[in-house]
């Protein structure tokens, strides 16, 4: 079967979101990150302008945004400071995560398209023609890369991916039941300790196209 979604999740400092944005572009698929929060706010019947303010001040869209790593496009802010995903109260609770949940699955069920974040990966499980990306780093690795793109000096970067890591497991044992750094949560797992953004993208792309139908 064809793959017609692709989830990506990555652990922070890992370039994860310049390679999602390069998939998406070589696919021709269309690339949900932030927009996702974006449609589920439509949805619940939060207007347009709301949302527009809310991305101009540090507010509940906006820190919806940096509790999940930022978005692809935001030049060095991507690499900035998320919150707490398991302490914040809009992300944990089960209504609104349910819209997000549904977003997902009507953006699935038409197809080419690329998720970034937002447990989509535990969302879409076992969905046929979605194709389960996770992009890891070793720890040395993405405080390097940090220090580098935010400018962080090296005990904030350790703390940065130390403590999201830590949120991160924390947030989808408890609100998806699943292991986030699991490799059998996924379809493929890439390390990009010696892989550019484009480089990890073509291994992607390859994988797309040497899938094989699972097994009956």
């Amino acid at each position: 079967m064809t793959v017609s979604s692709v989830t990506i999740a990555r652990q922070v400092g890992t370039g994860g979101e310049e390679v999602a944005e390069i998939v998406a572009a070589r696919l021709g698929y269309r690339l949900l990150d932030y927009r996702i929060v974006q449609e589920a706010a439509i949805e619940a019947g939060v207007s347009p302008e709301t949302i527009a303010e809310a991305e101009r001040r540090p507010s509940f869209f906006a820190r919806i945004i940096e509790a999940l790593a930022r978005t692809p496009g935001a030049g060095a802010a991507q690499w900035g400071e998320p919150i707490a995903l398991a302490a914040t109260p809009i992300l944990t609770s089960a209504d609104y995560r349910q819209l997000i949940q549904d977003v997902v699955e009507n953006f699935a069920d038409h197809g080419r398209v690329v998720f970034l974040g937002h447990g989509a990966q535990f969302m879409l499980s076992g969905r046929p023609g979605v194709f389960r990306v996770f992009i890891s780093g070793s720890e040395e690795a993405r405080i390097r890369r940090l220090m580098a793109r935010a400018h962080l000096d090296e005990a904030a970067a350790r703390d940065l991916v130390q403590r999201t890591d830590r949120e991160r497991i924390a947030y989808f044992r408890e609100y998806f039941g699943a292991d986030w750094l699991d490799p059998a949560s996924y379809d493929l797992t890439i390390s990009t300790d010696r892989l550019d953004p484009p480089a990890a993208a073509s291994v992607i792309l390859s994988a797309l196209q040497l899938r094989q139908p699972v097994a009956a």
